[in-house]
Parts: C-alpha cells; sequence; structure tokens
C-alpha cells in the first residue's frame, strides 16, 4: 500500500512538473454570431482549431496540455482576444453587445482567466509596450512600405533583422525584471523567439538566446514539455540538421498509428519513401495520385511509403486518409514536432531513402518527380 502511496505521488509530482495535465473549461457565448467567431485551444505545443458552429451557448472542453497556462484563442469580426487559463477547471463567459459601442464583445472578470497582450491588466506588456513604443513604429513603417519584399530584398531582410535584434534586445532586458511571471516566460517565446526563427540563421545568436533563456527563467517553466520545445528550436537553429541527397537520414523515429516504431535503416524493403504531408496542404494532396500510382507499381519488398503528417487534428487526418485513399504506413506527428527537429518548417515534402538509410531523392515543395523516382526504384 505504501508503495502504490508512492507510485501515485510520483505521478501526480511528475504530471505538475512537466506541466502535463488535463484541463476542463466551460465556454458560455451570449450573443454571439458563430459565423464570424473562431476559436483555437493552444496547450503549449500546438494549436487546435475548436467547431463551435454545432455548439449550443455552451461549450465544454476537456483537453491535456503540456504547460502551466494554456491559452484560449479567439477571433469575432475581425479583431483578436488571447486569454491564458489560469485553473486546471475554468469558466469563461463572452459577450457580444452592439449597445456597448466602445467594447462590444467583452468577457466576464474572472480569476479563471487572465487577457494576454491587454496593457490594463498586464504592467509588463505596458512597460514592453512603452519602452519600445519607437521600435515598434519602425517594425511597423517597415512591413507597410516594404513587406512584399522581405523575402526577396536582401536590404530589406538585413533592416528587419537588426532591428528584431534591437528589439529582442530591449525586450529581454524588461523581461529579466519579471523573471517568475509566465507572462515574460510566454512574452519570450511568442515575441522574441518566434518571429526571430524566421529572420534570423545566425547560430552564435541562438547560442545567447539558450544562455539567456536558461538563466532567466525558472525550472517550473523551462522543464515542462513546451518550455523543452523552446530548447528544441533554438538548438535546432543552433546545430541545424541537413536533409540532403547523397547524406543519411538522420535518427529521428517516427511511430506509426498503432504505437509502433517505424525504422528507416537495415529494413527488408530496398527504398522507404517518407511524405511530410497535412490535411490542409493543398500541394499535398496534390501529389497523392502520384503517391498512390507509386504504391500499386511497386512491390512493398522493393518499395515501403510512410506518410508522416503534421496535422494538429487527428480526425482531419484520418479522415484525409480514407478520403484520399492512402493505403499505406502513416504516423501522426501533432503539430510537426518531430518534423520541426528535422529542420521542417514547411510543406510538402518527400524524401526517399535507400536500405541503408541514405537519401536518394529529397524533394521540398511542388510536385515530385515521378521519373526520377521510377528511375532509381528501377535501377535495384
Amino acid at each position: 500500500m505504501r508503495l502504490l502511496h508512492l507510485l501515485l505521488f510520483l505521478l501526480i509530482s511528475c504530471q505538475l512538473l512537466w506541466g502535463q495535465k488535463n484541463v476542463k473549461l466551460k465556454i458560455h457565448l451570449e450573443g454571439i454570431h458563430k459565423e464570424v467567431f473562431n476559436i483555437h485551444f493552444y496547450d503549449g505545443l500546438v494549436q487546435d482549431f475548436i467547431d463551435a458552429s454545432q455548439k449550443d451557448t455552451l461549450m465544454q472542453l476537456e483537453r491535456l496540455t503540456y504547460t502551466p497556462y494554456p491559452r484560449i484563442l479567439i477571433s469575432y469580426k475581425g479583431k483578436y482576444y488571447n486569454y491564458l487559463i489560469n485553473k486546471q477547471t475554468s469558466t469563461i463567459n463572452i459577450h457580444y453587445d452592439s449597445s456597448k459601442a466602445d467594447f462590444p464583445f467583452y468577457s466576464d472578470q474572472s480569476e479563471d482567466i487572465t487577457p494576454i497582450y491587454d496593457t490594463v491588466s498586464s504592467p509588463i506588456f505596458r512597460k514592453l509596450r512603452s519602452d519600445l513604443k519607437t521600435e515598434y513604429l519602425q517594425l511597423t513603417e517597415l512591413w507597410s512600405k516594404h513587406g512584399s519584399e522581405i523575402r526577396t530584398n536582401d536590404s530589406v531582410k538585413f533592416v528587419l533583422r537588426e532591428l528584431t535584434k534591437e528589439m529582442n534586445s530591449k525586450t529581454m532586458e524588461v523581461l529579466t525584471s519579471y523573471p517568475n511571471d509566465f507572462f515574460s516566460f510566454l512574452y519570450f517565446k511568442e515575441q522574441v523567439l518566434i518571429p526571430t526563427l524566421s529572420v534570423e540563421d545566425d547560430s552564435e545568436y541562438y547560442n545567447n538566446l539558450l544562455a539567456y533563456y536558461n538563466r532567466t527563467f525558472p525550472s517550473e517553466f523551462r522543464l515542462t514539455d513546451e518550455g523543452k520545445q523552446i530548447v528544441k528550436d533554438m538548438e535546432q537553429k543552433i546545430t541545424p540538421v541537413f536533409i540532403k541527397e547523397g547524406e543519411m537520414m538522420p535518427d529521428i523515429y517516427f511511430k506509426d498509428i498503432y504505437g509502433d516504431t517505424i525504422f528507416f535503416k537495415n529494413q527488408q524493403e530496398s527504398f522507404v519513401l517518407l511524405d511530410f504531408w497535412a490535411s490542409w496542404c493543398g500541394p499535398c494532396l496534390a501529389q497523392i495520385p502520384d503517391i498512390r500510382l507509386l504504391r500499386n507499381t511497386f512491390s512493398e519488398d522493393l518499395l515501403k511509403i510512410v506518410g508522416i503528417s503534421i496535422d494538429s487534428d487527428s480526425v482531419s487526418f484520418l479522415k484525409s486518409i480514407k478520403e484520399n485513399e492512402m493505403s499505406w504506413v502513416h504516423s501522426f506527428d501533432r503539430g510537426g514536432i518531430l518534423s520541426g527537429s528535422l529542420g521542417f518548417t514547411s510543406i510538402p515534402r518527400i524524401v526517399l531513402l535507400d536500405r541503408n538509410g541514405k537519401i536518394v531523392y529529397y524533394k521540398h515543395g511542388g510536385r515530385i518527380d515521378m521519373q526520377k523516382i521510377n528511375a532509381i526504384l528501377r535501377e535495384d
């Protein structure tokens, strides 16, 4: 009995430590037009869309989370509202009242939730907006004048990188004074790291960000799955994984929908084709007929096909497999967590491996080269 109690204590302690817990949420809607209402639940790793169209005025959710404070993100009539969920069992009352001209969309004041990017309720955010006012104006002007050139004009990209670093420096200086407030941790992730990931490839800079992260935020944030994913994102930039033809596939293994590990190397099949896709990805769906043709043309002894979906919604994932007659092995990489460790930030991607795990064909975006793949497979 004492051993049982100890095991239960350890289980509960681990759930609290790693931020994995079930959250129950009741959402009351009053005066809301559902055709212009969207709601997402963010569990610390993946953001899920919640279909409210079939619900009545009361929505009840239960979700597993990987963060001390999961989030609800709402859009209504073109405006966006973000809330931290403070308790494992929480209630949020959402109203729309057109007679309130200034703030027709509002939620009840409650200890269960906290508005995130709100200068009234968050003194940290208020200080950030004040201290970085000049930089925010510069960033707005840059996007207004040169937004269409951000990806193509090296001069514009340089200006954006330098401005991002300047904003990061000032932001982190502010956050250092509030390390134990979860808002600081969240702001570092969403307003420092995520924008930087898209504009900066300097490994030394990410080393500095990682050092700041480790010395600033407490373990109760860093040791959650959300916190560990932040570290993985920075480490991927510090020591990037490169997928190239002629190189060996990194030792990253996925599980199939039955929970069994999918091995890529030293297999009985001569080749393994990995298709990284999602049900919402138009180009991914467009090349499914080509993959289906490969499946029908070559024996399973010669070619093993593995679909790796980065969908966040398992229902859409399974529905798409059935509708598109994808009769091969499948893995559900929810939200692309493992795929991201390969450096994949977009799909579709096709990787063809030989029996030893060497990459013999790699395609990022666009339709696959069926002629080249056929030549590789028939050459064996």
